[in-house]
């Protein structure tokens, strides 16, 4: 982690990959030694899951239930409409006891009040110390805990198709700098005009991927304070200008390449060289390109004109103000976060990364690529989040999206931008 402690270091391991495994689960004497809470109903919505993950959930209930007496009633949804259904939820009093929430959802709900606040129950559970940093951080808010991590997640990761880089003539190494992705990019392109049968690099143009930028070159987009945006900078305008040249100059097309096949990434499509990816995304080439798997490599954050660095957004389970068992909650969180359950619900299959110490020795870890993403967690950054995120992140992205489009100069594009992030800063 950048700041107060860095990533602990994995032990070393053979060159095969065994099947998953994971750190021995919290003894099962120290939890069957707790009273029972026989008649408890305890509501989790967990987000995004796919069939495996939930058929880990349903498993893990009816041995929760045998164990504890509380009864699980789970709610899978979808990551895209999660935020409004919990939104609503509390304006109904209808919230789960304890959801999923993503990367910005801490200074959000609970600058709405809607989340119980949880310090009573790290103070006192002695896993709470093996958490790293950084999502402690994440889940505190104007002094108290507001939820526990189950996964760090970051997309700075630099991925090339080394196939890519010989059929180029080219030296394989995945690029270190912005220097050398700015001299890789055009070589890998191969293209006729605007028909692309390979982007020599690719991105989205979302804040997300601006961001990064922007830290590596030494800005952020808001104060200290988090009261001032500061986009329309020396730094900023460097940032941008570095995402938004791939389209200029014709390494990819200009709004991004597709894979055209649903559910596909360009990327696993073979259509993309060189790109930074999200774990979730290398997953993707693992499950559906298995040849496109083999080649890759995964190499460090760019090092940028200050520092090299990237974001890391922590996912967690959120606890409901209004739930009718603290206690109930207090139980289930410790459940949902011991690492055998957290590895088979969210892990084995989503190839998420360790929030914690106890999540290291997990077996998928120790091979590669998910050996050099786990390690680039010590590069990780965290967000300046706001209250009004969710309205501060589309507005931002809208901006990049323009400057990236050719619509405006990268100049303009931010200074719309700070001028709408302020607006809805100070009369939100």
């Amino acid at each position: 982690m950048a700041g107060t402690a860095g990533i602990a270091v994995l032990a070393a391991c053979g060159e095969e990959e065994a099947a998953p495994a994971a750190a021995p689960a919290a003894a099962p004497a120290a939890a069957e030694a707790k009273p029972k809470l026989e008649g408890v109903e305890i509501e989790v919505r967990w987000n995004g899951l796919d069939p495996a993950g939930q058929e880990a959930a349903a498993n893990h209930i009816a041995m929760f239930k045998e164990e504890s007496g509380i009864t699980i009633k789970a709610d899978f949804s979808d990551w895209a409409s999660s935020f409004q259904k919990i939104t609503t939820g509390f304006a109904a009093g209808t919230a789960p006891d304890i959801w999923q929430g993503g990367g910005l959802w801490t200074p959000v709900l609970a600058a709405k009040g809607g989340t119980l606040f949880i310090d009573e129950f790290v103070n006192s559970w002695s896993e709470w110390s093996d958490f790293y940093p950084r999502g402690v951080e994440d889940v505190t808010y104007e002094g108290h805990v507001h939820g526990v991590p189950y996964r760090f997640n970051y997309r700075g990761n630099p991925v090339i198709r080394p196939s890519a880089y010989e059929a180029a003539g080219m030296e394989v190494r995945v690029p270190t700098n912005w220097d050398e992705i700015n001299e890789d990019a055009p070589k890998l392109t191969k293209s006729d005009g605007d028909k692309f049968e390979q982007a020599g690099f690719n991105l989205q143009h979302s804040t997300q991927v601006y961001e990064d930028w922007l830290y590596q070159a030494g800005g952020n987009y808001f104060s200290e304070d988090r009261t001032t945006p500061l986009n329309n900078t020396p730094e900023g305008i460097t940032a941008l200008k570095q995402h938004i040249h791939f389209g200029e100059e014709g390494s990819m097309p200009k709004e991004g390449m597709d894979s055209g096949i649903p559910n596909l990434h360009a990327f696993c499509a073979g259509k993309v060289a060189a790109q930074q990816l999200w774990p979730g995304d290398v997953a993707n080439c693992e499950v559906n390109a298995p040849d496109v798997f083999a080649d890759i490599l995964v190499g460090e954050p760019f090092t940028g004109p200050v520092e090299q660095v990237m974001e890391i957004y922590v996912d967690k389970y959120q606890p409901y103000k209004l739930t009718k068992s603290p206690e109930g909650v207090f139980a289930t969180l410790e459940w949902l976060l011991r690492p055998q359950v957290n590895l088979e619900i969210n892990v084995e299959s989503r190839r998420s990364m360790p929030c914690r110490v106890a999540m290291e020795a997990y077996d998928i870890y120790q091979a590669e690529p998910w050996k050099q993403y786990v390690a680039n967690a010590k590069f990780g950054k965290g967000r300046q989040i706001v209250p009004q995120h969710f309205d501060v992140q589309p507005a931002m992205g809208r901006w990049v999206e323009k400057a990236a489009l050719g619509e405006m100069s990268a100049e303009d594009a931010l200074a719309g931008m700070d001028e709408e992030v302020l607006k809805i800063i100070t009369e939100s």
